[in-house]
């Protein structure tokens, strides 16, 4: 069955015809029953498609997204069908001004150190690189401090920051360490110019691409946020959701450069076959690797996004509880 297809090439025309999609491109024809496609990506700005191309695709129930050269949502169609969305944005707004906003906040920060330590952990084990195992257990020691941080939202957000950088300073160096040293990572920065940097920038692009579907899908504003401070305009409910999913980005990304994959550089921007390298790869991560987090049946961990998201908006609505996800390292 497909799940994504991805698109980035140039001149691609997408057509919908005796209840097929059609997909032509330079490198041939390709049929698509519409029942087995969940998501179009499309990271490229020479696509053709019609309005009865994306009708299309409303009906079938298929995500339609369009991404710009770093690899961020410029927008995206999707179905209309959300259920409780006003009563769940009701208490999404309230709860900014009780302390179910600090739960969540402290939930999130907490289960994204917690995968930062479980990668090291990991690949700990996997290469005995001793400077590992102490960064591992230095950021443990920042994780048993994060549920007793109290106060109003301010000050844990605040507390919260301090912890993260601190695990930051702690991670990045580390994960330099698992990386060939020709790529020239030293550290994270967002403006930095090295493959790594550049590649994790477009690699959190699709990530963000799929928080923002899942918290939509449950109902919730992705503009109403309680870790990161309200900016018009700015979805920071996504910016706080991805916080705990950032390990799927950062562990594809590190497979493929040890196993000697290289991005190539256009301009500072990833070429269009580097980028349909790195989409391909964190689709087949998230629908490919499964999770018993819920305890449940085995979820993909595109599912476990989906399942988080859902279980956010239930404990808005003071039906469940909810825990940041947590990776089994």
């Amino acid at each position: 069955m497909v799940k994504s297809v991805i698109i980035t090439d140039h001149g691609v025309r997408i057509r919908f015809r005796q209840g097929a999609f059609i997909i032509e491109s330079r490198n041939g024809r390709q049929t698509l029953n519409p029942v087995e496609v969940e998501q179009v990506v499309i990271a490229t700005g020479s696509v053709w498609l019609s309005s009865k191309v994306v009708r299309k695709m409303i009906e079938y129930g298929i995500d339609l997204v369009f991404l710009d050269s770093r690899g961020k949502p410029l927008g995206r169609v999707y179905p209309p069908y959300i259920n409780k969305t006003v009563y769940t944005r009701r208490e999404q707004y309230l709860a900014y001004h009780d302390p179910r906003s600090e739960y969540i906040v402290k939930e999130i920060v907490y289960a994204k150190i917690a995968n930062q330590a479980g990668l090291l952990k990991r690949y700990y084990h996997n290469t005995r690189i001793i400077e590992l195992r102490n960064a591992y257990e230095e950021i443990r020691e920042i994780l048993g401090k994060i549920h007793d941080v109290n106060g109003p939202l301010k000050d844990i957000r605040d507390q919260l920051r301090q912890y993260e950088a601190r695990a930051a300073q702690i991670y990045w160096p580390s994960y330099a360490l698992l990386l060939p040293r020709d790529l020239g990572f030293e550290s994270r920065d967002q403006d930095g110019d090295d493959p790594v940097n550049i590649a994790l920038n477009y690699g959190y692009g699709i990530l963000y691409s799929e928080c923002w579907k899942a918290l939509v899908l449950a109902g919730l504003d992705p503009y109403a946020g309680y870790m990161h401070v309200d900016r018009s305009g700015k979805p920071v409910l996504v910016f706080d959701f991805i916080e705990q999913f950032r390990f799927i980005v950062d562990y594809t990304l590190l497979k493929l450069f040890r196993r000697g994959w290289r991005p190539e550089l256009v301009n500072g921007f990833i070429e269009y076959g580097s980028r349909s390298k790195i989409i391909v790869a964190i689709n087949e991560f998230l629908d490919h690797t499964t999770t018993q987090r819920y305890g449940e049946k085995p979820l993909t961990l595109r599912q476990a996004i989906k399942k988080n998201a859902f279980q956010l908006a239930g404990f808005l609505r003071n039906e469940q509880v909810y825990r940041g996800f947590i990776w089994e390292w």
